[in-house]
C-alpha cells in the first residue's frame, strides 16, 4: 500500500438540499452515495486521505470566467421563480430548469471543484476528486446540458494564471462543449475528450476534424465514438491517443472530468462500457504520474454512478475495496445489475462478430486521423 502522497475527497452534505426538479436526470444527492459508499468500504478511513468542504466562491471568481450578465440573471433564478429575461442565458428550459437555491448550489459545486485544486496547489495533495463537479458544457454566458456554472473553466483559468500547463481529459460519454469553446485557440491547455459521438449524442458534435485555431491547433482532441463501443476498443482508442500526446506536452496539472456515463446501465447514452474498463482507464489516467483533478461529470444511472465512482476512488487511492460490505445507501440497494454476490464490479462483456468490426474500423479511422494530423504537432 502506498502512502507517499495525499488525496483529497470533496464532499458536503448541502449538495443533498436541492434538486433539479423530481423527473429530472440529474440528482445531486449523488455525491451522498458515493460518499457513503466509500464510508461503509473504509475508503475514507486512511491516514492520508482527507475528507474537505467546499469552499464559498464570490461572485467576482465566478465573473472570472463568467459573464456579469449571466451570472446576474442566475442569481434572479435563486429564488426558484421563472423571469423571461433569463430564456436568453437558456435559464428555465428542460434541461437547466430554475429551481429553488441553483445559483447556490451551482456555486457550491464550483466551490468543490475549486477546494480540490487548492487541495493540490496549497495543502499537497495529489489527488483531489469531487463526485459534484465536471460541468463541461456550460458556457461563458449560457447554462447548457445540467450546467449552469464551469467549474471547470474556472479551475483552469485559475491554473493558467499561476503558470501552470494544462491537460485536461475528459472520459465523459457526453462531449465537453464548453471546455472546448473556451479554450479552443489556447496551446497551454491540452483538451482530450474521448466520448460518444456526436452523430448519434449531444451535444452534437466533438468531431476528430476539430483540432483546435490560431496558436491552438492541434491542442483540441476528439476521440468519437461509435454507439456500443465496449471496454476493450475504449480502453484501445485511449492508449493510442492519451498517454503519447500527454507525454509529449508534459503538463504541470491534470483536470480530468470521470463521467460514468459511458457504461451501459446509463439512460442517456449508447456506449457499453462495464466499470471495469472505467477503472483501467482511471488507472491510466493516474498513471501518467501528475497531480490530478477528479470531477465527477455525468453519470444517470444512480447505482452504477456510486458503485463506479467508489471503485474509482479506491483505483486512485491504490487500495482494493472489500466487496463483502456492498449493502443498502441512501434507500437503494446498490448492485442491481450484473452484479452477482453484491460486487462493486460489473460482469465483462465484450461486442462480437459485425459490430464488433464496425466499432474497430471506426475507431481506427478516428486514431488514424488524430495521428495524422495532430500528433506532428508534439513531434509525435
Amino acid at each position: 500500500m502506498t502512502s507517499h502522497f495525499k488525496t483529497a475527497f470533496i464532499h458536503s452534505d448541502k449538495f443533498e438540499q436541492y434538486e433539479l426538479g423530481p423527473n429530472h436526470p440529474f440528482k445531486p444527492i449523488r455525491s451522498k452515495l458515493v460518499y457513503d459508499l466509500c464510508n461503509k468500504h473504509g475508503l475514507l478511513d486512511h491516514p492520508w486521505i482527507r475528507v474537505e468542504e467546499p469552499i464559498e466562491l464570490d461572485v467576482t471568481t465566478l465573473a472570472a470566467f463568467h459573464d456579469m450578465l449571466y451570472l446576474n440573471n442566475l442569481r434572479k433564478a435563486n429564488g426558484g421563480e421563472f423571469e423571461p429575461g433569463m430564456i436568453v442565458f437558456n435559464i428555465g428550459t428542460g434541461e437547466c430548469p430554475v429551481f429553488k437555491g441553483v445559483y447556490d448550489y451551482a456555486k457550491l459545486a464550483a466551490g468543490a471543484s475549486y477546494r480540490g485544486m487548492l487541495s493540490i496547489l496549497q495543502d499537497g495533495a495529489r489527488i483531489a476528486f469531487s463526485p459534484t463537479g465536471g460541468y463541461h458544457h456550460a458556457g461563458r454566458r449560457h447554462a447548457e446540458g445540467f450546467c449552469y456554472i464551469n467549474d471547470i473553466g474556472i479551475v483552469i483559468d485559475v491554473l493558467l494564471a499561476r503558470g501552470r500547463h494544462v491537460a485536461y481529459i475528459d472520459i465523459d460519454a457526453h462531449h465537453s462543449n464548453g471546455i472546448q469553446d473556451a479554450f479552443y485557440t489556447d496551446p497551454r491547455v491540452l483538451k482530450i475528450s474521448l466520448h460518444e459521438s456526436g452523430k448519434t449524442l449531444y451535444p452534437w458534435g466533438g468531431f476528430e476534424t476539430e483540432t483546435g485555431a490560431g496558436e491552438g491547433t492541434g491542442f483540441n482532441v476528439n476521440v468519437p465514438l461509435p454507439p456500443y463501443t465496449d471496454d476493450e476498443h475504449y480502453l484501445k482508442a485511449f492508449d493510442n491517443i492519451v498517454p503519447p500526446l500527454v507525454g509529449a506536452f508534459e503538463p504541470d496539472f491534470i483536470v480530468a472530468v470521470i463521467g460514468i456515463d459511458t457504461v451501459a446501465a446509463d439512460p442517456l447514452t449508447h456506449l457499453n462500457l462495464k466499470n471495469n474498463g472505467f477503472c483501467d482507464a482511471i488507472a491510466r489516467i493516474k498513471a501518467l504520474g501528475k497531480p490530478i483533478l477528479a470531477l465527477g461529470g455525468g453519470g444517470y444511472n444512480l447505482d452504477s454512478l456510486a458503485r463506479s465512482w467508489t471503485l474509482a476512488w479506491a483505483v486512485m487511492n491504490d487500495i482494493e475495496p472489500e466487496d463483502e460490505h456492498v449493502g443498502t445507501i441512501g434507500g437503494m440497494l446498490l448492485g442491481q445489475q450484473d452484479i452477482p454476490g453484491g460486487s462493486l464490479r460489473d460482469m465483462r462483456q465484450f461486442a462480437s462478430g459485425p459490430q464488433k468490426k464496425e466499432i474497430e474500423s471506426e475507431i481506427k479511422r478516428v486514431v488514424d486521423y488524430l495521428k495524422r494530423t495532430v500528433f506532428p504537432v508534439h513531434a509525435l
